[in-house]
């Protein structure tokens, strides 16, 4: 947390009576702090529509003096980190106590607020705030955090938050405002990490994660803004035709053999609505490199359990890259017996995407771009039925 040797502290009453050090910054000590607690109040409704660190710097040296004392305050709140999540937690505490319906729902509260503040909510916000923690999902044990996705607390969060905006995103560049989905799909859900950032966008009815473990389904039961299902590890599934606007997987069909990934294929196509957006990641080309590297490493043992098996995929590095260069899908099967006997390491390169998945599907993006994201990204969409009609006449 950064420190100011130059600023002396002050103490602002939250309006639930809790006090909370903020520093006085040089330069604005003539202002009583009778006045810093009714400015924080004016701003503090405002800000909450829209909060990101320059903002709530630029508007309170708006509110305060000046152009010129008023950038020192600005440059000062944008520079100083305690003084920033203070002031977030003070708007927040506004959000909250200011709403007269105590049963709001996360959307009801927070669908206008900022990207930046959102997550804030999630990690710092979700720390400091009770109410926060009976309105928002908690975490799993950190083992259960690292198991399923290789880093805990705010560090997995902060990767969730980017899966969410990709998804979130992709879905707007090609259909419109998330708000008008009606219904998404969190497919393969685990313990809940990214459908909790939709929980600002849409309505418990409309939000939907599935996941083959019982345990993962349990562990989302204190998300009470959307539903969760238990499915086989292989279809069908128990939702009806059409049901979904937008489906998403994170390093689900990072994992599936060919076979029945072709079969969880046809069934997400029967579940997405027409027009409606299938996005889905998979291993990327340099995971074959990168799976290489892992047998040459020394202090492999000391690597998580899920980062030591990718050593023993692909284990034939130039033939596995020839094959992906050829269009092939790419698989190593890690589990060889039971129920999960399909699951490993695969890799399917955009050739393959065409040539098989546009049996029910259309093509709209392959995004193989680290800079982007760190998993290749599949997005389909599901054909209006009368463009399909028209494309069978021509």
């Amino acid at each position: 947390m950064t420190q100011h040797t130059d600023a002396t502290t002050a103490h602002l009453p939250s309006s639930n009576g809790r006090h909370i050090a903020q520093p006085v910054i040089p330069g604005v000590q003539r202002f009583s702090k009778r006045v810093i607690v009714r400015l924080v109040d004016a701003v503090a409704t405002r800000l909450a529509q829209q909060l990101t660190t320059q903002r709530v710097a630029d508007t309170i040296a708006e509110r305060v003096v000046g152009d010129q004392l008023g950038q020192i305050v600005a440059d000062r709140i944008a520079g100083n980190s305690e003084l920033t999540q203070n002031i977030a937690y003070r708007v927040t505490t506004e959000l909250l106590h200011g709403c007269a319906n105590q049963s709001a729902t996360p959307r009801q509260l927070f669908a206008e607020i900022s990207d930046d503040y959102w997550l804030w909510l999630l990690t710092e916000g979700y720390r400091t705030s009770t109410r926060l923690q009976r309105l928002l999902p908690s975490m799993p044990d950190p083992d259960i955090q690292l198991g399923f996705t290789g880093q805990v607390g705010d560090r997995t969060l902060h990767e969730g938050f980017i899966h969410y905006q990709l998804f979130r995103d992709l879905f707007e560049t090609h259909n419109g405002p998330i708000s008008t989905a009606q219904r998404i799909l969190d497919f393969g859900c685990g313990w809940g990490r990214i459908i909790r950032f939709f929980l600002k966008d849409v309505d418990q009815p409309q939000l939907w994660g599935v996941d083959p473990l019982e345990q993962m389904i349990a562990l989302c039961s204190d998300n009470q803004w959307a539903n969760f299902q238990q499915v086989g590890t292989r279809p069908p599934t128990e939702f009806g035709d059409d049901s979904f606007d937008l489906i998403y997987a994170y390093s689900v069909f990072s994992h599936l053999s060919e076979e029945v990934h072709a079969q969880w294929l046809t069934e997400l196509a029967r579940l997405l609505k027409p027009r409606g957006l299938l996005v889905v990641t998979t291993r990327e080309r340099e995971f074959i490199e990168f799976c290489a590297s892992l047998r040459e490493r020394a202090d492999r043992d000391t690597l998580h359990a899920a980062i030591q098996s990718s050593a023993w995929s692909f284990m034939d590095t130039r033939r596995s890259l020839d094959a992906y260069d050829r269009g092939e899908y790419c698989f190593t099967q890690h589990v060889q017996e039971g129920e999960w006997a399909y699951w490993g390491d695969a890799a399917i390169p955009k050739s393959y995407v065409l040539k098989h998945w546009t049996r029910d599907l259309q093509f709209l993006d392959y995004i193989d771009d680290r800079s982007r994201y760190p998993q290749n990204v599949i997005v389909m969409m599901k054909p209006n039925r009368d463009d399909t009609r028209e494309q069978s006449r021509g």
